[in-house]
């Protein structure tokens, strides 16, 4: 095992599972992983993790747990046993950041370092953050690794090099586009992104295989776009929903400030969710109470009604993932609900009704995401408490009895990031995969990722990293061709 980093990051002292909050992560060309437990004979690929690792520069740090520089990690499932791979994402703002000694752009909860007069110069194509750090997902059968700006940075899925810039083949004006891209089967892949200026407008597109070219199937005019994070999609919809947090021109165009800063509560204005049909770009419309929303758990079509299911906050979710409030162990402090909107047509309105409290990072089997209506999902979840600082335990949701079906807790105690559902190959049942899911308990040495039975919720085998995986958000699997 060769490991090495491309800059001493800022010593940063943390203890026990908030290790994965600190700035150690090294590059590690190859190295084999312990194996505890019995993997099933049909797990065979690559598990992708992507998620901010660097936080601390010797010249400045930044402020947010979503800001670090992004850093990509590869576990290989084999027939002879299994490896670890890592590698930063060499990202312009990587580039830059390191060559510096200090943050070179602004991020999410950390302000832009250019001066005023420079900003001014670029109004009509502000600079943005090209730090990959959330999300990956197949463009044109390239991989690509995003955050919540236009930019995407392609890397070869093996070695985890970085390939450069993927360009699109268009000109398409876009401030903002969601992480979450969608791809489909046949390898079309679907994004929502934000135009700003004197008439602001949701853009829904579609880059089909072969092609580069980013085909804008439908504008909505809003007045000021909310937060963009992500989408949903069925076989005859898709389905864009405006936050109350909504965007603040004059900031957006001329405030060095962090991104998180530049929107505003606005519960006065309610929330809303456009529906867009894939088959002419038609959008209907529907108020819906003041929500926040990171992530869908699904949608689907019953009958002419469309149903969404969301993970929803309120208010102050931004500040609370602060990086001091996080390495310090305080806990977010506020509600997470999962909440059903049944949009019918002609209603104008949908009120929303509760399926579960305190889940996040929701995963459905892949025979239903996007296709048709889940019964059961599987998400991060919280200390009903309220004293666990994140993600401490992973939760099955019965969704049609609007309740935990199961759960599953590391004996020692730690926190459980994202599950990431593997299905079995060709599969059709719910339950017929495993879930993926890293944790860090006090104790480890490094990253423990555990494989559980999705039906009952039990370990069917652990796999020990050769080190501290820091806590990222996103996972994908790249199975065997």
């Amino acid at each position: 095992m060769t490991a090495h980093h491309p800059a001493e990051a800022r010593a940063v002292a943390l203890a026990g599972r908030l290790r994965g909050l600190a700035s150690g992560a090294r590059e590690i060309d190859e190295a084999g992983v312990a194996v505890r437990g019995a993997l099933p004979e049909w797990l065979r690929g690559d598990l992708l993790l992507n998620g901010p690792a660097l936080w601390d520069l010797p010249g400045g740090s930044y402020a947010h747990w979503f800001d670090g520089l992004a850093m990509l990690h590869r576990v290989r499932i084999a027939p002879g046993g299994a490896s670890y791979r890592s590698r930063f994402l060499r990202s312009r703002d990587y580039l830059e950041s390191i060559e510096s000694g200090r943050p070179a752009y602004g991020g999410f909860g950390s302000p832009e370092p250019q001066p005023w007069w420079q900003r001014l110069r670029q109004l009509r194509q502000p600079r943005v953050t090209d730090n990959g750090a959330v999300v990956m997902s197949r463009v044109d059968g390239r991989w690509v690794a995003q955050t919540e700006t236009p930019l995407l940075t392609e890397f070869d899925p093996d070695t985890l090099a970085t390939v450069g810039r993927f360009a699109f083949d268009d000109h398409e004006p876009l401030h903002l586009m969601a992480a979450h891209g969608i791809t489909e089967t046949d390898g079309t892949w679907w994004n929502v992104g934000a135009e700003f200026g004197p008439h602001c407008s949701y853009k829904v597109f579609r880059v089909r295989p072969g092609s580069r070219r980013r085909e804008v199937l439908a504008r909505i005019p809003v007045g000021k776009p909310g937060y963009l994070h992500a989408f949903a999609l069925t076989p005859e919809h898709v389905l864009v929903w405006e936050p109350a947090l909504r965007a603040h021109m004059f900031r957006f165009m001329f405030s060095g400030s962090p991104y998180m800063d530049k929107f505003g509560w606005e519960p006065e204005g309610g929330s809303r969710i456009h529906r867009v049909s894939r088959a002419d770009g038609g959008v209907q419309t529907w108020a819906v109470p003041p929500m926040m929303a990171f992530h869908a758990v699904q949608a689907w079509e019953d009958g002419q009604d469309t149903v969404l299911d969301l993970c929803t906050w309120g208010d102050g979710i931004f500040e609370a993932l602060r990086l001091d409030r996080l390495r310090a162990g305080r806990p977010t402090g506020l509600p997470m609900e999962v909440l059903r909107y049944r949009l019918a047509p002609g209603a104008g309105a949908a009120s929303p009704q509760r399926l579960a409290e305190g889940a996040e990072l929701p995963v459905v089997h892949g025979s239903r995401w996007g296709r048709q209506r889940a019964r059961l999902a599987w998400c991060a979840g919280v200390d009903p408490a309220g004293q666990a600082p994140m993600f401490d335990r992973t939760l099955k949701l019965d969704l049609d009895a609007r309740a935990v079906a199961g759960s599953w807790q590391r004996p020692e105690g730690a926190v459980q990031m994202e599950p990431l559902m593997v299905d079995r190959p060709g599969s059709q049942d719910e339950e017929d995969g495993v879930l993926l899911v890293p944790t860090l308990a006090d104790g480890d040495a490094g990253t423990q990722l555990a494989v559980l039975d999705p039906a009952s919720m039990q370990c069917l085998a652990t796999l020990e990293l050769p080190q501290v995986v820091p806590f990222g958000f996103h996972a994908a699997w790249n199975g065997p061709a």
